[in-house]
């Protein structure tokens, strides 16, 4: 009987602690995430966006992916003007970038 106990209270911490991961992922995420308007590209690895009022930049990272609003990779040269578009930046530095998505139907 108190195995039975034991082996049922294991399983609900387990349980728990599995539940619990994916919700830290998504505020981790969401910390370094971020939503704006494009302004422009100023190099192959650098633009500009607009987010509250305040135009501040970007450096895209090595590896850094560039997703257009039909959810395939491009370039920032191909982004236009007023797109909206979300950034994730690298973990304590908000300046690099390491993904820029185009939001669609912006």
């Amino acid at each position: 009987m108190v195995s039975r106990a034991l082996n049922l209270l294991l399983l609900a911490v387990a349980l728990a602690v599995f539940a619990a991961a994916p919700a830290a992922a998504d505020d981790k995420a969401d910390k370094n995430t971020h939503e704006g308007t494009f302004v422009k590209a100023t190099s192959d690895r650098e633009f500009v966006m607009e987010d509250k009022g305040k135009e501040h930049s970007h450096t895209l990272s090595a590896d850094a992916r560039v997703v257009g609003p039909e959810g395939k990779e491009c370039k920032l040269a191909d982004l236009k003007k007023g797109q909206k578009i979300r950034v994730t930046t690298k973990e304590g530095d908000k300046k690099v970038a390491t993904k820029v998505e185009a939001m669609k139907g912006t």
